[in-house]
């Protein structure tokens, strides 16, 4: 303020008529300073808002989605509550129903129902109940945005209320809150769904008192149950009442399962077929599904094989379309022919690979027949309509389904195809099997399935194995009271089965469900040290991976406490192999020097176990050595690769990895034609065991050792790849990383663009991962890559062009005034 007032007490005057010094000084050079600041600071400010619009702009691209749940955007945290939609793909074709879906409709639109809805379709098996219920929740389910759950009903499973309201709790429950009480389920269920919006299918209940504690409690919900018939003591309820299609509806279902002109071309024998159909989509499917894989055979051909086989006149009582059955049957080899007949002196509609292969076992003494085969044979009935695919709820295990009329269907051949004795047999050596299987320990069929199959790189025999465990686990349990003495053991026995199925998942990438299972595993476990040592042990390993350092030490230090209290030292080895591939990331040679003498000592006392996983200690000691540049970590992966070649193929998995960081290791040295001998052998590796998530790892060692080098066109596709796989698994972490070389790829080939879309879907994953270091990274990346786009005009914003009209200023272009300047 004081200049100002000395300015203006300046006595002189400016020659030449110019104005005075202090007209000058406020007219003209205040103005022209001021102007020139303003311009200088607009134009840097300019760069910088353009700079962060372009990477604010637009949401980033989806990174990736996560299996068994709906999408959720890269980098999301795991602790966010994933929405349970369990519903089934709609039907494909759901012909001659459109008055059952538009009364339904009306009916959820009525203004003056009060309290939730209840669909009751009902009908005989086979008419099309499930279908309909799932196509009407498909058209209706955004209504519903708090969840799509659906539960199976068996006439032969003997669960209980509170185990399917587990199923129910376990799906909407957060992923951070623990599980209620068994006796408190039914509160919290009727609590949290109180106030939401959430869907239902109960399908093929049996007694109505099974489902009346699993009705939502919200006004705003909906509730679709299927039944054989009506389903008294609901008031409320709108009741749907399916009846055979008519034939002309019929007849156009089969006309286009069928395809071309072949129903056109012979009416007559089409009529016959639907009317053996008697009007039953599920037989017109059959029929349908069998045609459609006989496209030599004409309608004349068909109705005469049906015709060949009807000389039962018993199995024309079973159900009104068995000629259907006749002709689907009449096309099965003998094996497979055996198989279904089998299947009637089954005492369950749901039956697994063990159980076909115990009946046929027990009938033909002379044919074994292994699992894997069983379920071959399963399969080939299932794409002949006899039996149906279920995933198992809890495990993810496939299964199978038995429809009632197919289960008496077969009870009429068995006479024909089995003796008495054969059939005696059979029902013996199924009830020896599930005997067997109830008795089993099951940390010793864990130990001979699961980890040997993953030391072999097996790598779906090893996730079977766990799901089945995991199944059988959970069937035993259900059969005990949680205040049973053994209950506790079995809690302990499905944290194990939990925690081996979490690390096949981790290894196959699938990094949620593996942190969920794990966490169920510690959850399930925690009275015993050997199981909640593996589940912090897999959750330790997961959290490396995700570069939570200090929440992956607290895991595996907790691992360590807990398996020095039990005997399993090979578990030990295995923690300790995670506390020194620990130290990579921090680059702290000190401390996984410790543990690795410690690992390699364990490895040295016991004896062959200990020899098979010397090769995994020697890989994460090779890690951390490159991570600290240490010449020596060359030769150690060497060594460890030279363990691996086992005759036994005891290190089929193990051999891949090893050689991926041998090219890293390569790579760093700046050797890139040895890393792409390497990381190829190593793509190689995991291709022939059908490793998608290894493969991955290769092709991103393979494009970079092809970056480095100079050699875009090598380089872009090998990097595209690897993506595309990290988009299609679960570790985000890698993903991201993924994205960044592809993007330094891009930046290379002047495809700037895309580059800044792949850098800021990253940036946002690392950042929502906590990996500061990573986001501290890819900004800088990304602000290098912005910086070297061409700038783009800038435009005022809505509303500046009305501000200014209103102050008498003309808006002006300002690549314009940078031009003039």
């Amino acid at each position: 303020m004081r200049s100002v007032n000395a300015a203006r007490s300046i006595p002189f005057a400016l020659p030449f008529g110019l104005p005075s010094a202090t007209t000058l000084t406020y007219d003209f050079l205040y103005p022209a300073i001021a102007f020139v600041v303003v311009f200088v600071v607009g134009a840097f400010g300019a760069r910088i808002v353009q700079t962060l619009i372009r990477r604010r702009r637009a949401a980033a691209p989806a990174m990736a989605v996560v299996p068994g749940g709906l999408d959720l955007a890269s980098g999301s945290s795991r602790r966010q509550r994933i929405v349970p939609a369990e519903l089934p793909p709609p039907p494909g074709l759901l012909a001659g129903r459109d008055r059952e879906l538009d009364e339904m409709c009306d009916h959820l639109a009525r203004p003056d129902r009060d309290g939730g809805a209840l669909i009751v379709i009902h009908g005989e098996p086979g008419i099309g109940k499930t279908a309909l219920a799932i196509r009407m929740a498909h058209l209706v389910s955004d209504q519903y945005p708090d969840g799509q759950l659906m539960l199976r009903f068996d006439s032969s499973d003997d669960q209980l209320t509170e185990d399917r309201l587990e199923t129910f709790v376990r799906a909407l429950r957060g992923p951070r809150e623990a599980m209620p009480e068994r006796a408190d389920l039914g509160r919290w269920y009727r609590d949290w769904t109180r106030r939401r919006r959430v869907l239902v299918i109960l399908d093929n209940i049996g007694d109505p008192d099974q489902i009346r504690p699993l009705l939502p409690a919200g006004p705003g919900c909906l509730t679709m149950v299927t039944a054989r018939g009506a389903v008294p003591g609901f008031p409320g309820q709108f009741p749907v009442a399916l009846e055979p299609l008519g034939d002309e509806a019929a007849t156009a279902l089969l006309d286009r399962l069928v395809g071309g002109d072949r129903i056109g071309a012979e009416p007559e024998e089409a009529q016959q077929i639907v009317a053996a159909a008697a009007g039953y989509p599920v037989a017109i499917q059959m029929a349908g599904a069998v045609l459609a894989v006989r496209k030599n055979w004409t309608l004349e051909i068909a109705v005469r094989r049906m015709r060949d086989m009807a000389t039962d006149l018993r199995r024309r009582k079973v159900v009104a379309f068995s000629g259907i059955l006749d002709l689907a049957f009449a096309l099965l080899t003998r094996e497979e022919r055996e198989a279904l007949v089998l299947l009637g002196l089954t005492d369950r509609r749901r039956v697994e690979r063990w159980m076909l292969a115990m009946l046929f076992n027990g009938a033909f003494a002379d044919r074994a027949m292994p699992e894997n085969v069983a379920g071959r044979f399963l399969d080939h009935l299932a794409s002949a309509r006899f039996v149906e695919r279920r995933v198992d709820d809890h495990s993810g295990l496939l299964t199978f389904r038995v429809p009632v009329y197919v289960h008496a269907y077969a009870g009429t051949h068995l006479d024909s195809y089995l003796t008495s004795p054969q059939q005696r047999r059979a029902r013996r050596e199924l009830s020896e099997g599930r005997s067997r299987r109830n008795e089993r320990n099951v940390d010793d069929f864990l130990r001979m399935t699961v980890f040997e199959f993953l030391d072999r790189g097996q790598l779906d025999a090893a996730l079977n194995s766990a799901r089945e465990s995991l199944a059988l686990c959970r069937e035993r349990a259900a059969a005990v009271s949680s205040t049973d003495s053994g209950a506790l053991a079995f809690a302990t026995e499905e944290g194990l089965t939990l925690a081996a199925l979490a690390e096949v998942n981790a290894e196959l990438g699938w990094i949620d469900e593996a942190m969920t299972g794990a966490e169920d595993a510690a959850e399930r476990g925690s009275q015993s040290p050997r199981t909640l040592a593996r589940a912090l042990r897999v959750t330790g390993n997961l959290r490396r991976r995700l570069r939570q350092l200090p929440q992956a030490e607290t895991d595996l230090l907790a691992a360590e406490r807990s398996v020095q209290n039990s005997d399993d030292r090979d578990e030990h080895i295995r923690v300790l192999c995670e506390l020194t591939a620990l130290q990579a990331p921090r680059k702290d040679l000190d401390a996984a020097t410790r543990y690795f003498e410690q690992a390699r000592r364990l490895c040295a006392s016991e004896g062959p176990s200990g020899a098979r996983q010397l090769p995994a200690v020697l890989l994460a000691y090779g890690q951390v050595l490159r991570e600290c540049g240490d010449p020596e970590a060359g030769n150690t992966l060497a060594e460890a690769e030279r363990l691996t070649g086992d005759p036994d193929g005891w290190q089929r998995l193990r051999r891949p990895w090893i050689r991926l960081h041998r090219a890293l290791t390569l790579l760093d040295l700046g050797k890139y034609d040895q890393s792409r001998e390497f990381s190829s052998a190593a793509l190689e590796g995991f291709t022939t065991l059908r490793h998608r998530y290894g493969s991955g790892y290769a092709r991103l060692a393979l494009g970079r050792a092809h970056l480095a080098d100079g050699n875009l066109s090598g380089a872009i596709p090998e990097l595209e790849e690897c993506h595309g796989t990290f988009r299609r698994c679960g570790d985000r972490w890698i993903e991201a990383q993924s994205a960044t070389w592809l993007a330094a790829a891009y930046h290379r080939a002047e495809r700037g663009q895309e580059a800044v879309d792949l850098l800021s879907a990253a940036e946002q994953a690392f950042s929502k991962l906590g990996d500061e270091q990573g986001v501290r990274r890819v900004g800088r990346q990304l602000w290098e890559v912005e910086s070297s786009l061409p700038a783009q005009p800038l435009r005022p914003l809505p509303g500046v062009r009305e501000w200014m009209a209103a102050v008498g200023r003309q808006p002006t272009d300002p690549a314009a005034s940078r031009a003039g300047m």
